[in-house]
């Protein structure tokens, strides 16, 4: 299928062999396996853009985020390699605006997060009997300065730099009990607040992977 996207013959072999998925770059193409999310099972995407995430404070980029464009009511949708429990996972995360956060999440425990005296780590209730990407509960753990960087961190380490194009903001992610699901925040100057929802699948979920023309 990709082959016919890309505009290859069955003889000619791929720019670059792709055996995992941190190894993609913009312009290449993936395609997911059936699954219970309906943005995801069975469909197929291209890397539009590749960005940074440093979560430690300036340790460096722990996330190479990969955008996959738009879902259903238009919210974008993002796929990252996870490897905070030891193996890798994939990461899916879509980002939810207002209405869509209002009518999924329990609001008057939500906006709890943002109290700027609060001393106890708030818990949310979701409903997940109507979005396959909601657990039904989560729980606060962590909150931290972040950094976004705006183009993808391997090509600036490996160029050796010190990038101009990062945005700090403040982070907040609460994690379902069996840590299969989680709820990221970022708040940015001037109050500017992105939520996404996330969940984490087997790296089997990604059935191919296709490399892109490099220019």
């Amino acid at each position: 299928m990709f082959k016919k996207l890309f505009g290859l013959s069955e003889k000619e072999a791929p720019s670059r062999t792709l055996d995992h998925p941190a190894k993609l770059r913009q312009g290449d193409a993936i395609r997911i396996g059936f699954d219970e999310h309906p943005e995801l099972s069975n469909a197929e995407f291209f890397i539009q853009k590749v960005t940074g995430l440093d979560l430690s404070s300036k340790t460096g980029y722990e996330r190479r985020v990969l955008h996959l464009g738009q879902v259903g009511g238009g919210f974008p949708l993002l796929m990252w390699v996870d490897t905070e429990k030891g193996g890798d996972r994939l990461a899916f995360a879509y980002g939810a605006d207002q209405p869509h956060v209002e009518a999924m999440l329990n609001m008057d425990q939500f906006v709890t997060l943002f109290e700027p005296d609060r001393n106890y780590l708030v818990e949310v209730d979701a409903d997940a009997v109507a979005n396959p990407w909601l657990a039904s509960r989560y729980i606060q753990d962590q909150a931290s300065e972040v950094y976004w960087l705006d183009k993808d961190p391997s090509k600036t380490m490996a160029a050796g730099t010190v990038s101009n194009e990062e945005a700090p903001c403040d982070y907040f992610r609460l994690s379902s009990q069996d840590q299969e699901a989680a709820i990221e925040v970022f708040v940015f100057d001037g109050g500017k607040t992105d939520v996404y929802f996330t969940k984490f699948l087997p790296l089997y979920k990604l059935e191919e992977m296709m490399p892109g023309k490099q220019k």
